[in-house]
């Protein structure tokens, strides 16, 4: 047969090839169907409902959450933000139940951030009358406890707060906000939850001097934050030996003592401030921060100085820190901030004393008013290992060159920057000569941050500035450049409350 013919047509089907087809499909096992072979039913676990969203008509798709226990969906309604938990009610009538009695999230400053105090107490009495469960996260304006003390007491005194692991006095966001009143004594419940609490958030009060105050122990304390707060030395100091587990400790605008000493194995950040000379509470007081001693803290990362200290300089001196890995070099007010790691000591952006470099610092941050780029150079001889640099100056050098004055220096730099953020750039002379530096000689960068005003955002001020900074003769063939618009009042450290002290770069803007 030639093999362009067509193929033979296939055998006719006697009765007897019928026969045997027919009994080899009896003889097969029965064919689940398609629908319920990709539809397995998953039994809920014990008490947990039918995942029908409680009236027997089955919801749009397959809802395997509802079907959890009702301990874990209220674990999981605890953790989010008030009104969100609130929320959940209306997913179905499975979930209506559940708010009413899963440990309370209550945060007055996500339910009405713009009411007023009487509004506010009022709006946090209803929520109580209406919650049945114990409350985990109570966060009230430390304003409520000078305005109402006995309902603040009375909240505080309720048995459903028996086991509250987060308390928080909370103070307004805004940098000119001021008060108006003295500085009471917390509401006398507030140390009850000693034993329980994980977050402690005290504002504006006075911490009483006293043999029961010094005599308590927080076990299982992560975060402390006292801010606008009068307490002595000794209480302070001892306030935090009673913390074992203290992982964050945050300072703000705080008087009543001169010296803080960290002696924690557990504790891994710590921020501070020093107030303003012209603070009403400095020379009321008459104590103020002028020293902070890292004597043993094997397990500290993160040793930030917030906010601008004008007139009032502080001394950080580091003994054994040897995971510390963020810091911050002030020199606002001539010199009086004085850093000393043992080995490298400055004053203000000065090296006074050099014999080794610090290894371990890879986050650092620069506020000076003029900043120099032969200052720069040699901090970055003390900080070989360096990743990240934010500098924030309102001016730089006249011209800051480094061609010609600097090329020496630059055969023994090796600079391991992957990330340079430049704060209030506007494209001066001097600024481009500076960050040209880095362009031209940081063979690790990846990422270059130019912060400023609202040009910054211009598509004709980009390119300009590409030209400029000759972006093509970059040192680093894979390092990107981005110009944003600065959306903060923030200067350089994004720490907001107690909460921030976990993030691992406090300088990063995420606002």
């Amino acid at each position: 047969m030639d093999a362009t013919d067509p193929p033979p047509p296939p055998p006719p089907l006697t009765r007897k090839r019928g026969r045997e087809a027919r009994k080899r499909k009896e003889a097969a096992p029965p064919r689940e169907p398609r629908r319920a072979r990709s539809r397995s039913h998953v039994p809920p676990p014990p008490g947990a409902g039918d995942g029908r969203g409680g009236d027997g008509e089955e919801d749009v798709g397959f809802d395997l959450i509802s079907r959890l226990p009702d301990a874990v969906l209220g674990d999981i309604i605890s953790r989010l933000p008030t009104k969100d938990g609130g929320k959940t009610r209306a997913l179905s009538k499975r979930w209506r139940p559940v708010w009413r009695t899963a440990p309370l999230n209550l945060d007055a400053g996500d339910l009405a951030p713009d009411a007023n105090g009487a509004a506010l107490a009022v709006l946090v009495t209803q929520i109580l009358l209406v919650h049945a469960g114990p409350v985990r996260r109570f966060c009230i304006p430390a304003q409520q406890i000078h305005e109402r003390p006995a309902m603040v007491e009375g909240w505080l005194g309720s048995r459903r707060f028996k086991n509250l692991e987060e308390l928080e006095f909370t103070v307004p966001e805004d940098p000119f906000y001021g008060r108006s009143f003295l500085l009471l004594p917390p509401p006398p419940s507030t140390f009850r939850f000693s034993a329980t609490l994980r977050v402690a958030a005290i504002s504006q009060c006075s911490l009483p001097d006293c043999t029961a105050t010094l005599a308590l122990r927080f076990p299982q304390l992560r975060l402390l934050s006292l801010q606008e707060v009068i307490v002595s030395e000794h209480s302070l100091h001892s306030i935090i030996a009673g913390c074992p587990a203290l992982e964050g400790l945050l300072l703000k605008r705080s008087f009543g003592f001169r010296c803080l000493r960290i002696n924690s194995p557990t504790i891994r950040s710590v921020a501070f401030h020093s107030p303003c000379c012209g603070d009403h509470c400095v020379w009321k007081v008459g104590f103020h921060l002028e020293e902070v001693v890292i004597e043993d803290a094997p397990c500290l990362e993160r040793l930030i100085h917030i906010e601008r200290a004008m007139g009032l300089g502080v001394n950080v001196t580091v003994i054994a820190a040897p995971k510390l890995e963020a810091c911050v070099l002030d020199d606002l007010d001539d010199g009086y901030y004085r850093l000393d790691f043992g080995k490298v000591v400055f004053k203000g952006f000065a090296v006074i004393n050099y014999t080794t470099p610090v290894s371990s610092i890879k986050i650092l941050a620069l506020i000076r008013d003029n900043l120099r780029l032969d200052r720069v150079i040699e901090l970055m001889r003390c900080f070989q290992c360096l990743e990240k640099l934010y500098i924030t100056a309102s001016h730089y050098g006249a011209t800051n060159c480094w061609r010609r004055k600097h090329w020496r220096k630059l055969k023994s730099l090796d600079i391991c920057l992957k990330t340079l953020v430049l704060d209030n750039y506007r494209g001066l002379k001097s600024q481009i000569n500076f960050a040209t530096f880095f362009i031209r000689n940081a063979t690790k960068l990846e990422n270059m941050i130019f912060t400023g005003g609202r040009s910054n955002g211009n598509a004709y001020f980009i390119a300009r500035q590409q030209k400029l900074l000759e972006f093509e003769k970059r040192a680093s063939k894979t390092a990107h450049f981005h110009f944003t618009t600065k959306k903060c009042y923030y200067d350089w450290v994004h720490i907001k409350d107690v909460h921030d002290l976990s993030i691992a770069d406090p300088f990063e803007c995420t606002c």
